[in-house]
């Protein structure tokens, strides 16, 4: 009888031992599922990181390359001339710039005047009969000139007799200021 007892027994033990095998490769199973649902958790997470990163780096690149036109323009419009020429070559090219594109029927332009760091050339323009339209946008291109300066200290407005016809005289009185080089 005992020796029935040990047969017995013996698949008993054989199933347990199954049942810790099993249980052990559901045990094993269930932690390489929570460890795969973490890495997704995680790689989901670096790829949203990475698609916000893109999305920033492409802003970046837009404003860089809309700094550089900046300069550019800048660059465009300050020309070389406060860094290559002589202030007095500035107020000459810039008087030849308004002799060539501006209409007025008399320029008169002043000696050229040195004062703390700056030179300045005095004008006056005189305009008999003009154009609304062409005293704004001459006044206007003037005024907004970004280098060198010229504004606008004085705009008289006078009845005035031409040939013997009456019209409007329009004197227009500014300067063009640079500045000059700095001395070592």
């Amino acid at each position: 009888m005992n020796d029935f007892m040990n047969k017995k027994s013996m698949p008993e033990n054989m199933l347990k031992r199954w049942f810790f095998i099993a249980a052990a490769l559901l045990l094993l199973a269930a932690v390489a599922w929570i460890t795969e649902l973490r890495q997704r958790i995680v790689l989901e997470k670096s790829l949203k990181e990475l698609a916000r990163a893109q999305s920033g780096l492409s802003r970046l690149k837009a404003a860089s390359a809309s700094r550089r036109q900046m300069i550019t323009t800048l660059q465009s419009q300050l020309g070389q001339g406060p860094v290559k020429k002589s202030p007095e070559m500035v107020l000459y090219e810039k008087s030849e710039e308004m002799q060539t594109a501006l209409k007025a029927d008399d320029m008169i332009f002043s000696g050229i005047a040195k004062n703390g760091g700056e030179a300045s050339l005095q004008f006056t323009l005189t305009f008999n009969n003009p154009d609304y339209t062409t005293l704004l946008n001459t006044v206007s291109s003037l005024h907004t000139a970004a280098f060198p300066l010229t504004p606008i200290s004085s705009i008289v407005v006078t009845q005035s007799s031409v040939k013997g016809t009456e019209g409007l005289s329009v004197k227009v009185v500014g300067k063009i200021i640079t500045i000059e080089k700095a001395k070592p």
